[in-house]
């Protein structure tokens, strides 16, 4: 019979295939997997209203009446199941032709966005007045540099003191605390870490010993550590001796004490010089070096190397009979130590082997080579540390000095070790008239004599030590202006941060040094926080180029970002007329001038969304940093002309408008109830506080909350504190525009959308609404995350996620996004949005396109305008969690090869600066011939656009695109930074290699390809645990999970999820329950069944079986005399309207189980009528 229909009720479909009786044929076969007859009755009824409206709807009957028995599995009586198999397929073949089409998703999406408020919030800030007013960039340049300058201030006048009082200090043989001992240490959030604020604590490498009559610093030095702390910008306090000793304060447990030693570090070697290094390290490796003396030479080395910064240059020569060099650049030129060079060179130094003889002339020669490839020798310290145990085999080293260093006008300084019991008389006396220069003669420039050590026993004598104390310090000035490195990783918090010292004295020489810590963030927070338009932005950079912070480098606060070795400000700022900008920075001037250039700005995430680019006519005014010990100077870039609006209404305090969300320093209002796996309250939305919010927002950042803070915030916004506690005006008119929208989401949305997850909405001023009410982590800012940025890159667009794991409990979601502006200035205002159920979305659009319940013939797919797969069978066959988002180009390679031949879908590149690539990304836009979308017959797909969104929707045929070809093999989960770009027409996100000279640190070529904003910063983030919190509690909103005999009813409310596997992995007959018990349509627990609902809980109610078949079959037979009455009457109209079957179906036309039409953004019966379930209310789980 099935395949008599193929034969008799086909028609050529819009996608070239022969589908009408195929998608007939595909969903009546599960007419048989019926449960009961009983539901029969139910689908009959539907069936038969759907006949009533066919001549009104245009002939979509079966297109309905496939969409409900392929839900509800009806028809177990295969007689009758036959026939109406029949019916449908002559039904079908009145069909024309048609194309599915994007306006139907996104008229419900706008709904959805409008059921969370945002045409409410809208219309409350047009309602409001604004001021509009032109920004003096040179003054916002001059207060920013200011404060700046002001933190420098505070750290060099804290750094005085410190000196002060331990040059004064009459240190002692009592021992401090020990750092690497545990000690009582308590939480303090502006260290980030366990410390005690009464002491400070001690470390020393193991080759410092007590035999060195050690002193240490005493108790008296404390207060004026404490007194420091006034200095809000200060972080770790720290004192290194120049006998190894380290002090730390405020006390706290260290690690790694044995091996650290602070003279090695760039801290402190940075007060040791005035002017850049050349280091070039000349080592042995004969074969009388093998073994132990190989080994802590190769140490040695690699300790000289933690001693210089950036803007060192470094060489190795290792050396037996012959001289060996890392090959390349490496070969011939000295290189900064950055990531990179420093990992090649300590490979180079792991694969060297003790063997043959030692020929010290060929060595030495070809150290000079490297300090004559320097072109700016004469304005650098230039050092040779030689290495041996003894033995030289080749000509004379003194002659090769001598003529070598001559050339140099002799500022080559040498110092020479000597290691081992096999140093001969003859092997000393050379080795000290090499770090002497006996030869040399001053006429040529003045020799300056390095030092020869020798180190016979090295178990009891450090190499490591003698080398890394290399540097000069007998002449170093005893200066009161601090020095300051370039920004590094702190241990504690893994921000990025500066580190300021002074040298201190004991009887006039060179002791140690004092120095502090300083927050990068904090010190700049005035431009990370810069609130000035669309496309303003600043930077720090000092006077050799180097770029301190910039947008286009990773954010300071960034605890997962790598330090960075490219970091010359060219690289960021590429307006072809910047150079005079940056050439009056580095001479410490100040000025304004107006330039062409491009703003990048980030679409998301970096590596998937990529960047927008800008051209705009911008004004830079820039103006030097002035403290002391800086070379520093500050940029503002504001596109010309730019003008702020602010709101000059002036809104009055509403009871209730402010409720905080520290649950644990605020009294919440009952009732209190459990939202997924959250402790929250229902009585009302919660407020948190970003640091854009307050006036001062580093203060924020490193101060902890208490209750007497909370309740500081209450009362100066309810107007019983007349003393602000730090709130930006714009903050407080925030919290209160945003507070009507509470009543909108307690009342009208949650009866329009009881499907959504969360409801929220986040401004640009730092304030954060969200309901039901929650407590947030409490560094979490809105502004620093991807959809945060990917909403505002797309203003005037309804913007959809991709899928992910939601954090808090409510399985695999979907954000659905939109910016908020203001009527008269366009100002954007902040961000609306809420989630949903990646199911419920699944189920939504297959009521709205019936097509798409045809999963054996059909996928219907939704993409973003980046290519990634919001919808698709990948999130919702697998019960898998969402670990990372699918780009088409994974999965659909068919298509994806069609949208990229067809110019709908192409690569945007750009230069990934942290990884010296060239990253692309995906950009997804309709051409101007194909705005309306395109069929793709050969291909078997169509793709059209979901207006005022950023997402297509897409429509494949399974009969036609069998045997897909990707367009890589690399696995979903594999970063595009890791994925490099084959020679083909499609690839996946993935990366190639940009020419870029390591020896250099500089790109061959940097025309034509911008920058790539960084990654957006990931913060340090503490948790407050609520899992006892919610034991026992309902849930917020009333589910009756159990009551929803359907797939599509479970998902019409975000607390329920349609289970239909057990814990492991086994089929069950599909039923509905909390999405906790089934997060992922798989049970968590042992026992996986359905509960009842109402009056199935009572046996005794249910009626008798006989009546149910006895009324099946009378209601089909009926059924079918009504059928072929009505395919009469649409023949003999076929020709008078166009038919558009499911192709341009609304949410009106949707057929419910009960027989009535339903919006599908409307709540069911379920939702609000009252339920007998059994324990769904309280949730009961084996999971764990």
């Amino acid at each position: 019979m099935i395949h008599v229909l193929n034969l008799q009720t086909t028609e050529k479909g819009s996608l070239g295939e022969k589908k009408p009786t195929a998608t007939v044929c595909a969903c009546l076969r599960q007419f048989y997997l019926t449960r009961s007859a009983h539901d029969w009755i139910t689908s009959v009824a539907a069936v038969i209203k759907g006949v009533v409206t066919l001549e009104k709807y245009n002939r979509r009957l079966c297109n309905k009446f496939l969409a409900i028995s392929c839900y509800r599995n009806i028809m177990k009586a295969e007689g009758l199941a036959l026939i109406l198999m029949m019916s449908c397929g002559v039904v079908q073949n009145v069909r024309a032709q048609g194309t599915i089409t994007g306006d139907i998703l996104a008229s419900e999406l706008s709904k959805t966005v409008d059921a969370v408020g945002w045409s409410f919030m809208e219309s409350e800030y047009n309602k409001l007045k604004y001021q509009g007013t032109r920004t003096d960039g040179e003054k916002l340049a001059r207060e920013i540099a200011d404060k700046i300058s002001e933190r420098m201030v505070e750290v060099a006048e804290a750094l005085k003191s410190l000196k002060s009082a331990v040059e004064a200090d009459q240190q002692t043989d009592v021992v401090p605390q020990d750092c690497c001992m545990d000690g009582v240490y308590q939480e303090n959030v502006r260290f980030r870490a366990n410390v005690s604020l009464e002491m400070f604590c001690y470390s020393k490498p193991s080759y410092v010993t007590t035999g060195n009559n050690l002193k240490y610093i005493s108790n008296n030095v404390i207060n004026f550590m404490k007194t420091n702390l006034n200095k809000k910008s200060l972080q770790f306090q720290y004192i290194g001796l120049k006998s190894g000793l380290y002090f730390n304060y405020p006390a706290t447990k260290l690690t790694d004490c044995e091996s650290y030693d602070p003279r090695f570090r760039p801290f402190y070697v940075s007060t040791t010089k005035s002017k850049p290094r050349d280091v070039v390290v000349v080592l042995e490796m004969s074969a009388s070096m093998r073994g132990d003396k190989f080994v802590q030479a190769k140490h040695a080395t690699l300790t000289v190397m933690e001693t210089l910064s950036i803007q060192d240059r470094f060489g190795i020569v290792l050396f037996n009979n012959e001289v060996h060099t890392l090959g390349g650049c490496y070969g011939d030129q000295l290189v900064p130590l950055t990531r990179t060079t420093k990992d090649s060179l300590q490979r180079f130094l792991n694969l060297g082997e003790g063997e043959y003889g030692a020929n010290y002339a060929k060595a030495v020669r070809k150290a000079f080579t490297y300090f004559k490839s320097s072109t700016d020798g004469e304005n650098r310290d230039q050092i040779l540390l030689f290495v041996s145990d003894g033995s030289n085999d080749g000509g004379d080293p003194l002659e090769v000095i001598r003529d070598e260093n001559q050339l140099l006008n002799n500022r080559v300084v040498i110092h020479t070790y000597g290691i081992g019991t096999g140093l001969a008389t003859t092997d000393k006396e050379l080795l000290k008239s090499m770090a002497e220069q006996t030869l040399n003669n001053n006429s040529y420039g003045y020799v300056k004599a390095g030092k020869y050590v020798e180190l016979t026993d090295l178990a009891s004598t450090s190499l490591r030590e003698a080398m890394g104390t290399y540097y000069d310090d007998s002449s170093i000035p005893i200066t009161d202006i601090p020095t300051y490195t370039m920004p590094y990783k702190d241990f504690f918090t893994n921000e990025s941060i500066i580190t300021g010292c002074l040298p201190i004295a004991d009887n006039g020489r060179f002791d140690g040094v004092v120095c502090a810590d300083v927050l990068l963030s904090e010190l700049v927070a005035e431009i990370l926080y810069l609130k000035q338009g669309e496309f303003s932005y600043a930077f720090v950079m000092d006077g050799e180029e180097r770029t301190l912070v910039h947008p286009l480098l990773p954010d300071p606060r960034d605890v997962i970002a790598k330090e960075q070795d490219i970091i010359n400000i060219y690289n960021f700022e590429t307006s072809g007329d910047v150079h005079e900008v940056i050439e009056s920075m580095k001479k410490g001037l100040k000025g304004s001038k107006s330039l062409d250039t491009t703003i990048m700005k980030t679409r998301g995430q970096k590596y998937l969304d990529g960047d927008t680019h800008q051209n705009i006519k911008a004004i830079y005014h820039w103006t030097p940093v002035m403290a002391p010990g800086s070379n520093f100077s500050m940029c503002l870039v504001m596109e010309f002309n730019n003008t702020e609006f602010s709101i000059t209404d002036q809104p009055q305090p509403v009871h209730g408008d402010f409720l905080y969300h520290r649950w644990d320093l605020e009294h919440w209002p009952a009732p209190f109830c459990r939202h997924f796996n959250r402790y929250a309250t229902q009585a009302k939305s919660t407020v948190k506080l970003t640091p854009d919010a307050f006036i001062e927002p580093y203060q924020y950042t490193g101060i902890k909350e208490t209750q007497v803070t909370v309740q500081q915030y209450k009362e100066y916004l309810s107007g019983e504190r007349s003393i602000n506690p730090g709130l930006k005006a714009s903050a407080i008119k925030s919290i209160r525009f945003t507070y009507p929208i509470e009543e909108f989401w307690k009342t009208r949305s949650r009866d329009e959308a009881p499907y959504v997850v969360w409801r929220y909405v986040m401004t640009e001023d730092g304030v954060i609404r969200v309901y039901p009410g929650v407590r947030l982590t409490d560094d979490y800012d809105h502004k620093l995350r991807p959809w945060y940025h990917r909403t505002m890159a797309l203003k005037r667009l309804n913007v959809l996620s991709a899928p992910y794991e939601d954090l808090w409990g409510a399985g695999k979601i979907i954000s659905i996004t939109r910016v908020i502006f203001s009527g008269y200035s366009k100002k954007t205002e902040g961000v609306i949005g809420t989630d949903f159920s990646i199911y419920y979305f699944d189920q939504m659009l297959q009521n709205l396109y019936p097509i798409c319940a045809s999963k054996t013939m059909y996928t219907c797919m939704v993409i973003d305008n980046s290519g990634f797969l919001v919808i698709h069978p990948y999130y919702i066959e697998t019960t898998s969690p969402i670990t990372t988002q699918a780009h088409i180009t994974h999965l659909e390679g068919r298509i994806s090869k069609s949208l990229i031949t067809n110019g709908i879908m192409y690569r945007q590149p750009c230069r990934d600066t942290e990884n010296k690539k060239e990253q692309f990304t995906y950009r997804v836009n309709l051409p101007q011939s194909l705005l309306s979308g395109k069929v793709d017959s050969e291909e078997g797909y169509e793709i059209r656009p979901v207006t005022g969104s950023n997402v297509f929707l897409i429509l494949k045929s399974r009969i036609i695109s069998t045997n897909d070809e990707k367009c890589c093999d690399e696995e979903v989960s594999m970063s595009p930074s890791s994925i490099k770009c084959e020679n083909k027409h499609c690839t996946c996100l993935c990366y190639e290699d940009l020419l870029f000279n390591e020896c250099r640190n500089k790109y061959n070529s940097t025309d034509g390809i911008y920058p790539c904003n960084p990654q957006l910063p990931t913060l340090k983030t503490v948790s407050a645990p609520e899992k006892e919190k919610n034991r026992g509690l309902s849930t917020c909103f009333p589910t009756n999970c159990a009551c929803r005999k359907s797939e599509r009813e479970c998902f019409q409310t975000s607390g329920c999820s349609w289970c239909k596997s057990d814990v492991r992995g086994k089929l069950v007959d599909g039923f509905c329950d909390l999405k906790e018990i089934c997060p992922s349509q798989q049970c968590l627990k042992d026992e996986c069944k359905a509960k009842c609902c109402g009056s199935e809980c009572d046996p005794t109610s249910s009626p008798p079986a006989g009546l149910y078949v006895g009324t099946s079959v009378g209601a089909s037979v009926v059924l079918i005399i009504v059928i072929f009455v009505i395919v009469f009457i649409v023949r003999g109209r076929q020709g008078e309207t166009a038919d558009d079957t499911y192709l341009h179906a609304t949410h009106d036309n949707a057929v419910s189980l009960s027989g009535e039409n339903v919006d599908y953004s409307k709540t069911t019966d379920y939702y609000i009528t009252e339920f007998s379930a059994t324990s769904e209310e309280s949730l009961s789980t084996n999971a764990s």
